[in-house]
């Protein structure tokens, strides 16, 4: 278990800033008036993300690995963290849909076109497991970039 502390650590931590951008977006009106701007502003978050990751490889490379980690070890941290992320997204989605923006599946289904389709896209269910399967791919995309970049170079 102490392998993966780092790991832990950041996924929790991913987690509390996904949280804080969710109220910043409810402070914005994201999840109100301005939600034509909600996917831009998730869109956004993922400049965070990638901020994070790069905060946990580092710590990673040069406490765990002291100093010398391939990209394949870059990966794998990355990846580790992803999966203690997709688990804490539920959690997640749940308290921003049932406390921080109550409204937002039903701005959401106002703004589309297509109201039936709309619905059945936009509610709790539908957005955890979205979260979940988007967190995944998006998690391991920006941990083997950010693990290219974060590598020891060999001489």
């Amino acid at each position: 278990m102490k392998k993966f502390a780092i790991e832990f650590k950041w996924g929790i931590r991913y987690t509390f800033c996904y949280l804080a951008w969710a109220i910043f977006e409810k402070v914005l009106g994201v999840f109100g008036e301005n939600i034509s701007y909600y996917m831009l502003s998730s869109l956004l978050f993922y400049v965070l993300a990638s901020i994070i990751y790069i905060a946990a490889l580092k710590e990673k490379k040069f406490r765990f690995f002291n100093g010398n980690m391939d990209w394949k070890q870059g990966t794998a941290t990355g990846l580790y963290m992803t999966i203690i992320i997709a688990l804490l997204m539920p959690l997640s989605q749940a308290s921003i849909h049932e406390v921080i923006a109550p409204e937002f599946f039903e701005n959401m289904i106002a703004l589309s076109n297509d109201k039936v389709a709309a619905a059945s896209y936009f509610n709790l269910k539908s957005y955890i497991m979205q979260t979940v399967f988007f967190t995944l791919s998006i998690g391991m995309v920006i941990a083997a970039v950010v693990s290219y970049f974060i590598q020891t170079k060999k001489k």
